[in-house]
């Protein structure tokens, strides 16, 4: 079925291009997401920006100071508060919440769904059955999904992640 001229000579041409720029993409996407060191991303911070400092015992909140390749050092009540690389898992910036942005968002695609959703299956079940509450359901249910997904997300960025 599939033989010898299956293929015409410049679509095998097209096809190996393909094939080579995704073999080329796939080896290269990897290596070009490793870092170095996440501890590094800690020095894009300036001094007084608000983090959350998240070790094994708990979170510390305060505005930060300074960092080392060994160390970490904050703000807190007044007194700076000094930890170990060794100790902290997490670095968060508290600086600007993105709650509201994301929400926002969330609606936004929720609205878009909705709208796709009730020009395709809102025409059908209006032409067919007429139920009086699918126009309701089908613009309500995917905002308020995408409003929920939105809350859900993170509301700051962590800087730093063991």
């Amino acid at each position: 079925m599939f033989g010898e001229g299956f293929l015409l000579q410049g679509e095998r041409t097209l096809v190996m291009r393909w094939l080579t720029t995704f073999a080329i993409l796939l080896i290269a996407f990897p290596a070009m997401g490793q870092r170095k060191d996440p501890w590094q991303d800690l020095s894009r911070l300036k001094s007084d920006d608000r983090i959350e400092v998240i070790t094994a015992s708990g979170g510390e909140k305060g505005e930060f100071v300074s960092s080392s390749t060994e160390s970490l050092t904050i703000r807190a009540g007044g007194s700076e508060k000094r930890f170990e690389r060794s100790m902290v898992m997490q670095v968060v910036s508290r600086s600007r919440s993105h709650r509201i942005r994301n929400i926002l968002i969330g609606a936004g695609i929720g609205t878009a769904i909705a709208g796709v959703t009730d020009g395709t299956l809102g025409v059908y079940l209006r032409n067919e059955s007429n139920p009086d509450n699918a126009r309701a359901l089908i613009w309500t249910l995917p905002i308020a999904a995408g409003v929920g997904l939105g809350a859900a997300l993170p509301a700051h960025k962590t800087i730093y992640k063991r």
